[in-house]
């Protein structure tokens, strides 16, 4: 109820609430802002509501791009659409906004009404919001009337109070000032859209996490389906079959290489799950040497149907890195890579540590069927497609890059033989020294 029946006034006064706004009202104007919805679906009903309740023509509301930290218009409304598309060009830094909105503008706590005779420098862009520039040079002939390089706008600022962007009211449908009231109910409504921003930025930040939860699990999904599928053919081929026989062998070489595969699976999804959940910066000493060692004897106990030969070259000295537990799966995956893509029964790799002036380099030179240049940008992506005939999810080298940025690290991937990729892949990790406590030479 907002105290009108059939168009005549009702004799029951309105309950207020805030800065003289109806109960009524606030509860609509609560009901809109609390809806959970993408950004610019709760910008135009804001705009819409503005429009319609408050009598206002034309109106722009700006917020800031997180990226640039510029405002752009992200809602224009009441203007012809060759005047919208020009507005939505624009981008305020916060230093001009804060230049144009003087303090002798100010008319309540985060409200300016910015008046035509008021300002000192007009922007090219102040044009676009005009229709006709001719109206520019014309005088107001009472002092509420409105001109055309006038607007209001009414401030919106995050819970610490900073700005996260604005309305603005470009032109009222009576071509005057709006009332006291008007401004006041405008302003809470500024302040609870103000709210409404961050839970939408907020909403939208979910939508993606879940998105890309959701990308996991539907490759979870479908490649444990992959390698399931034929583990379970291979099985079921062996029992069969009853005796041992070099089919029976062969089968049972697949159906471990299959359970493996599916194991890394849920390795991999696991450690890019725990690198993005966590928030601590990885703050443990870790030896390089030991690291190695682990991994190595790792990747030859996950390969007992393979002779793995590794060439192991590392300086005498500790070769302290900072980092987490993490760390093992990091080089697990490379190490791995350099196993499953070795042909024939041998997969010989060298691993080497160098000592260089502010990291340490491990380098990861294996023999196996390589990297075409046009494939080495990509590999690290997440989902990488894998050479055909290799089974895996591709995941494992994008896990090598989420922890290699982790630990502000570099990983780059190049030809073992220079111009030669078919000679195998050289990964090489550097790595920021940790120097601990000792003194550092000088």
């Amino acid at each position: 109820m907002r105290g009108i029946i059939n168009g005549d006034e009702s004799a029951i006064e309105p309950r207020e609430g805030l800065a003289g706004v109806p109960i009524s009202e606030m509860l609509e104007i609560l009901e809109l802002i609390c809806r959970v919805e993408p950004l610019d679906a709760l910008l135009e009903r804001v705009a819409s509501m503005i429009s319609k309740r408050f009598g206002i023509k034309a109106l722009t509301i700006c917020v800031q791009d997180e990226e640039t930290g510029f405002f752009r218009p992200q809602t224009v409304q009441g203007f012809p659409e060759d005047q919208k598309r020009a507005i939505r060009n624009h981008a305020y830094p916060l230093d001009r906004k804060r230049d144009e909105l003087d303090e002798k503008f100010r008319i309540d706590n985060n409200c300016y009404y910015v008046r035509a005779e008021g300002l000192t420098q007009v922007y090219n862009d102040d044009v676009d919001y005009i229709s006709d520039i001719a109206e520019l040079s014309k005088t107001r002939d009472s002092s509420d009337e409105w001109h055309d390089l006038d607007y209001i706008d009414f401030i919106m600022t995050d819970r610490l109070g900073n700005w996260i962007g604005w309305i603005e009211i470009d032109e009222p449908e009576n071509r005057k000032m709006p009332s006291r009231e008007t401004i006041a109910k405008i302003q809470v409504l500024s302040g609870l859209t103000a709210i409404a921003v961050e839970n939408s930025k907020m909403y939208q930040d979910a939508i993606d996490a879940v998105g890309e939860s959701q990308s996991y699990l539907n490759l979870i999904v479908h490649d444990i389906g992959n390698l399931v599928d034929p583990l379970i053919f291979y099985l079921e081929s062996m029992e069969r079959a009853k005796h041992t026989s070099e089919d029976y062998t062969t089968q049972l070489a697949k159906a471990i290489s299959l359970a493996r595969d599916a194991k890394n699976l849920v390795e991999n999804v696991r450690g890019i799950s725990s690198i993005k959940a966590s928030d601590e910066l990885p703050g443990r000493r870790y030896d390089l040497r030991e690291v190695l060692i682990r991994c190595i004897s790792s990747v030859k106990r996950d390969h007992p149907s393979r002779d793995v030969v590794v060439g192991f070259d590392c300086p005498y000295t500790e070769c302290f890195v900072k980092a987490d537990e993490l760390i093992f799966d990091l080089f697990s995956n490379i190490l791995g890579n350099s196993v499953k893509y070795s042909g024939g029964t041998t997969a010989e790799f060298d691993v080497s540590i160098a000592d260089g002036h502010s990291a340490w380099t491990v380098r990861v030179e294996d023999r196996g069927i390589g990297i075409p240049d046009d494939k080495k940008e990509s590999v690290f992506s997440k989902f990488a497609r894998r050479p055909d005939g290799c089974s895996g999810s591709g995941l494992g080298l994008s896990v090598v890059s989420l922890l290699v940025d982790r630990y502000k690290g570099i990983v780059t991937v190049k030809d073992r033989v220079p111009e030669d990729y078919e000679k195998g892949a050289c990964f090489e990790v550097a790595l920021p020294k940790d120097q601990g406590d000792r003194p550092r030479k000088t």
